[in-house]
């Protein structure tokens, strides 16, 4: 699995810790050491959810917007012109939360600033490839899992990873703006490093837009959800507030005491040579 890892990511561990080709981390380091010093110039990830708002046909694709001009919960303002994609454009891999211990999601086709209405951000189109006939036998096809959840309206949101390059303090006339009363900082400029499908974003509106419907859920995704195989049946949108008091409600019924005391017998039983 290592080997497959690196075959995707690349060998080199950049600069800011995640695995890269060897080109994209010596061009990042140029980067860093060109860029002033300061908190306001420290990497960070900025997170975007909402349902689908159209859908495409015979794709295994997702097009969202990554990124808004619209404050984060950090009070950041990233000003979309600014994107400079050519450090990620050398290895546009999508991963799944961030997460480099799993091959990649999909692949990013394409990022592009774009004007809706009153909103302004990047939109971008995230591919996810069909599992190969020489992948290895039981290992699980991220872009399968991920195209699912997806689909099923389960993974919502986008998380780019970036490096500012030039700011500036949000001045007293752009704090006038709609929405940006208590803006702090204004990203100018910022180079686009990575970005990921994942379940809770940190800007508001990074969610997916448009999303292909040619994939039926694998069957072991469908049995996960507790829906039945054959029935088709279509998994109803669900507000992340929802599933956090779901959640919280589920763990606050669990009998702790019960479930460790039953571990412990059970481990006492194998170490008794029972079954």
């Amino acid at each position: 699995m290592k080997d497959i890892l690196q075959q995707h990511y690349g060998k080199s561990e950049g600069p800011l810790g995640f695995p890269q080709t060897e080109k994209q981390a010596r061009a990042l380091n140029d980067v860093l050491k060109r860029i002033p010093k300061g908190d306001e110039f420290r990497y960070r990830k900025s997170v975007l959810v909402q349902p689908p708002t159209e859908l495409l046909t015979g794709e295994r694709a997702d097009v969202s917007w990554i990124s808004t001009e619209d404050p984060d919960r950090q009070n950041e303002v990233v000003v979309a012109r600014g994107m400079n994609d050519s450090q990620f454009s050398l290895n546009p891999l999508v991963t799944l939360n961030h997460d480099y211990t799993a091959p990649p999601a999909g692949k990013s086709l394409w990022r592009r600033r774009v004007r809706d209405g009153d909103r302004v951000g990047i939109k971008a189109k995230t591919h996810f490839p069909p599992k190969p006939a020489n992948w290895p036998e039981g290992k699980d096809w991220v872009p399968d899992i991920a195209f699912a959840l997806v689909q099923a309206d389960l993974l919502r949101g986008k998380s780019i990873g970036f490096l500012p390059l030039r700011v500036h303090a949000a001045t007293a006339e752009e704090r006038r703006r709609p929405g940006w009363e208590r803006v702090e900082l204004v990203i100018d400029e910022w180079l686009l490093l990575e970005y990921a499908c994942v379940f809770l974003p940190a800007q508001q509106h990074a969610v997916v837009e448009q999303v292909s419907k040619s994939l039926r859920l694998a069957p072991d995704l469908l049995k996960t959800l507790g829906l039945n195989v054959d029935s088709g049946a279509t998994i109803p949108h669900c507000r992340w507030q929802t599933i956090v008091q779901a959640c919280t409600s589920a763990i606050d019924r669990l009998n702790w005491q019960r479930i460790i005391q039953n571990s412990i017998d059970a481990w006492l039983e194998r170490e008794r040579g029972r079954v």
